[in-house]
Formats: structure tokens, sequence, C-alpha cells
């Protein structure tokens, strides 16, 4: 991935989140962060905030990007963009869980907010399974293999409240040097830039993973009914935690996505179509305690 800004903040960000490409490599595509106003180079101010992408020069061109979550974004769909078919970038958390009896790969994904970091933690507190952490909010798998791996990111980028829910000591015991506030942010305590280490210690490995199980956390009623169809799920990933929705004359996906046409969307249909073939769904609805999302996820996958 290239990265070009006339933003010095968001080129160390980038910097020190993503490990340099050799002298000899070629970017597979561009991102140009244009942290000025659209105005200032003779566009209309609509530009401002909105992907501009070219799928023929792999170049996706963003004025006025100040803030490193929103370039975060782009990158992501960046990379759904140009990669290969029998590739899926996926929001959400993978995880290498094994218990006396039994060692499997699972994704646990769901809208933000709806409880990934909270079962996460949940689960890390438990003594009775090995848990390893592969990604920890967005990740690739790949589709003929079924592998994960993580992306290779020297930092993570985490909301500061997930941060102390996996790891309550975080600011007494991590080394200053593993991270750093993100300044791009109104509130500059708000995210961090965090080695994985610091956040996960032992529990962050770089293995890859088989992923057999996919868990997706939903927030709804308690006497919400799961859908019962494989057709079902990939509707529901789609039209619930996982949208569509127009803005700025883009179609998203999952808020990071490009999807601007029908054969666009149609190949990400089949994406996940091809996981949810692959690695059997099971859907969660946190609407109790913590400590119950955690039960709940223990006996879907080990009872």
């Amino acid at each position: 991935m290239g990265f070009v800004s006339d933003s010095a903040r968001l080129a160390r960000m980038f910097a020190a989140n993503w490990p340099p490409a050799g002298t000899d490599q070629e970017p597979d595509a561009t991102l140009y962060a244009i942290a000025g106003p659209a105005r200032r180079y003779g566009f209309r101010g609509a530009w401002d905030g909105a992907r501009w992408w070219s799928p023929d020069d792999r170049t996706m061109i963003v004025f006025g990007l100040r803030s490193y979550r929103l370039a975060k974004v782009c990158i992501r769909g960046i990379c759904s963009a140009v990669s290969a078919d029998d590739i899926l970038f996926l929001h959400g958390c993978v995880l290498s869980l094994s218990s006396e009896h039994l060692s499997l790969g699972v994704v646990i994904a769901g809208a933000s907010g709806s409880g990934k970091t909270t079962l996460t933690a949940e689960l890390l507190q438990h003594d009775d399974y090995s848990i390893k952490v592969i990604n920890d909010d967005w990740g690739a798998v790949s589709l003929n293999s079924g592998y994960s791996a993580n992306t290779g990111e020297r930092k993570l980028h985490m909301k500061t409240g997930s941060v102390l829910a996996l790891r309550p000591d975080f600011f007494t015991s991590a080394p200053r040097a593993s991270y750093s506030y993100d300044l791009s942010e109104s509130d500059r305590t708000a995210r961090l830039l965090a080695s994985p280490e610091s956040v996960y210690g032992a529990r962050w490995s770089t293995e890859a993973t088989l992923i057999e199980r996919m868990v997706v956390i939903v927030r709804e009623s308690p006497d919400w009914v799961p859908p019962a169809q494989t057709c079902d799920a990939i509707g529901l990933l789609r039209s619930g935690g996982y949208s569509d929705y127009l803005q700025h004359g883009e179609f998203y996906f999952n808020g990071s996505l490009i999807l601007t046409t029908v054969s666009d969307r149609l190949r990400e249909k089949q994406r996940y179509q091809r996981l949810t073939d692959r690695a059997a769904v099971t859907w969660i609805n946190n609407c109790g305690t913590p400590e119950k999302l955690a039960e709940s996820f223990i006996s879907a996958i080990f009872r």
C-alpha cells in the first residue's frame, strides 16, 4: 500500500503502524490522504470526506482527511478492492481456541458496539482454554485454504476503552514506548496506537489459524430468533451489522469497503457465501451480562 499525505502527523502514524516495503516493491494501490479542503484544489466542497476510487489506476484520493481513523477505513476498503477473489477481508476478531478435546479457529464478527471486545476480554480470563489472538479487529481469510493470519501491523489502532477492557492495568504496566495516543482525533485520549504484545501479551500470535467457526454477535431483544438458512444469514450480515448505506454517492459495506457497482456487491456477497459454506455460523444475542455472553460462546463452541 502506498500512502501519500500532506499531513506530517498522518504520515508518521501510518509509518509507525505498518512496516516499510522493500525498495524494489511497487504498491498494489495508493491512498492520497489530502488534509486540505477540496476547494483549495478547485473541487466542490462536497468532495471533502468522499472517497474517490479509480479501479484502473488503483488510486484513492480523499480531501479533508485529517483523521487516522478514517484513513484506516480507506486502507481497509482498498485492500478489499484489490485483493484476489479468494481473499476475504472482514471486520472481526480472529481467535485460535483449544481445549483438551478440541482446537479450532473462530471469527468473532458483529457491528461496532455489539460486544466483540467484551467477549474477547471475558474469554481471556478463562484458564480452561488456550486462547491466541490472531487478529484484533480486521484481517484476511483465504477462502481456498480457510486460513487466517494477522495483517502484520506493528501497532493496533484501538479505542482506549477497548484497551482497558482487555488489559485493565495497561497504563501502569505497559512500557510507554509501546503505545502512543492518536493525536489526529479531537479527543486525543480516545484512541491509541499500541503494540499487540502490550495489549495481549503472550496471547498474541503471528501463526495462521484454520477458520472453522464464525460467531456473529448481535444486540437484539431477548426473544430474537437467529436466521435458519445460510442465505438468510448472509442477507442479515449485509443488512444488519454489516449494512450497505449511501454516503457521498458511494456504497459502503461494513463501513469500509468500496462497493460502487452491482458487480462489486455481488463479488463481496460471493466471498461471504464461500466463508459460510466453509465455516459454521453461530449467532449470539448479547442481551445480558459479559459473563453470560462468554458462557453462551463457550457453550456454542465447546459443548
